[in-house]
């Protein structure tokens, strides 16, 4: 029994004599502390602006002299709606003198719980502001009151005591309106809710008309790169007498070398076809499949103006020689050959106005006549 009372008395002095230790270093220091109001926990700060932890409030701190009160007001936000769970920023302004210190000491704010806490120091002539935010949870409806809140006070000369704030009350409504003892509802049986939801039909008819599109599409492509063109027309057949002026120039420019080399038979033989040709497609017979007879007789039928059907049979004839008998053609006689085909060729040519309106041949003046 003597050792256990020693003991108790040990258990029971030590955080007292803890505590008072702490806040007399705090005080022989001049360091200001700043006591987060939530865990009870004080946070000092140094000259280079260093955060510290230091122990609570004295038991024995007493209040201060009225002459070294610092300036103090505590205001609430937001003043109004406020419900069960929501937040209440509880704002205090203390302007202390020059070289005091303020902090706020672990206490109680029941039924409230703190959420969070903010130390916000600004200079201001010849002293110090201090602005503690504290926000506060409410968790009970109805009107309470917040305070007084203690302050802790560090002057100047090293005196500590505390100072009190007004009171603030609170007004806390219930989210459950005015029932005074609100009761859960028993349980319900689920309810079986059943919608129609066409989503996925949209969806599937929206791709198949896209698909029979495309098909329809592939489709009618298909045909149509298929389908029976008509063949383009052919191009209109030239006029025979330029192809038999171009076929004369040639022969023209070839007869130098078949005089030389003796071949003057397959000049004469192609300067035939040239007229028969000629005169076939004029006239509108089959002049290359004639003989010389046929063509005389087809032209003397015809009688066609601007050429002479002796004209025609001479020069046939004198093809036929050269062709079939052999007979030598010199070099005048074949360019005079050439010159009468030409000349024939531009008499019987068609005027602008036969042409355009696609005129038969004009017959000649009586048989043998040349216009």
């Amino acid at each position: 029994m003597k050792r256990t009372l020693p003991l108790l008395a040990t258990l029971f002095l030590a955080p007292a004599a803890t505590a008072a230790e702490d806040a007399g270093r705090a005080a022989d220091a001049g360091t200001p502390t700043a006591t987060d109001a939530g865990t009870g926990t004080a946070t000092a700060t140094d000259d280079g602006g260093t955060a510290t932890v230091a122990g609570p409030e004295p038991a024995s701190a007493d209040l201060l002299p009225r002459e070294l009160w610092p300036e103090m007001e505590i205001a609430t936000a937001p003043r109004e709606g406020l419900t069960v769970g929501d937040v209440v920023t509880l704002t205090i302004t203390a302007d202390a003198r020059e070289g005091d210190d303020v902090a706020v000491p672990r206490q109680t704010f029941e039924p409230f719980e703190v959420h969070s806490t903010d130390l916000r120091e600004e200079a201001r002539g010849g002293g110090k502001r201090f602005v503690f935010t504290i926000e506060l949870l409410a968790f009970e409806p109805g009107t309470h009151t917040v305070g007084p809140v203690r302050l802790r006070v560090v002057t100047a000369d090293g005196t500590i005591g505390r100072v009190e704030t007004e009171p603030v009350e609170v007004t806390i409504a219930s989210l459950l309106g005015n029932e005074p003892d609100a009761q859960p509802k028993p349980d319900t049986r689920p309810v079986q809710v059943m919608e129609e939801d066409y989503t996925l039909a949209w969806i599937g008819g929206g791709l198949a008309a896209v698909l029979l599109v495309a098909l329809l599409g592939f489709l009618f492509a298909r045909w149509w790169m298929r389908r029976e063109r008509p063949l383009p027309p052919p191009a209109p057949p030239r006029p025979a007498w330029e192809v038999a002026m171009e076929s004369l120039e040639a022969l023209r420019r070839s007869l130098p070398e078949r005089i030389v080399s003796s071949t003057m038979d397959v000049w004469a033989d192609q300067l035939s076809d040239t007229v028969r040709a000629y005169l076939g497609d004029r006239y509108d017979f089959d002049g290359l499949e004639s003989t010389t007879d046929e063509v005389v007789a087809r032209m003397r039928k015809l009688s066609p103006r601007g050429v002479s059907v002796d004209e025609v049979a001479a020069i046939l004839g004198d093809c036929d020689l050269v062709k079939f008998a052999k007979a030598t053609a010199e070099q005048d006689q074949s360019e005079r050959m050439l010159e009468s085909v030409r000349a024939m060729v531009q008499r019987t040519r068609p005027s602008f106005a036969e042409r355009e309106e696609g005129a038969a041949p004009a017959a000649a003046t009586p048989q043998g006549g040349t216009a």
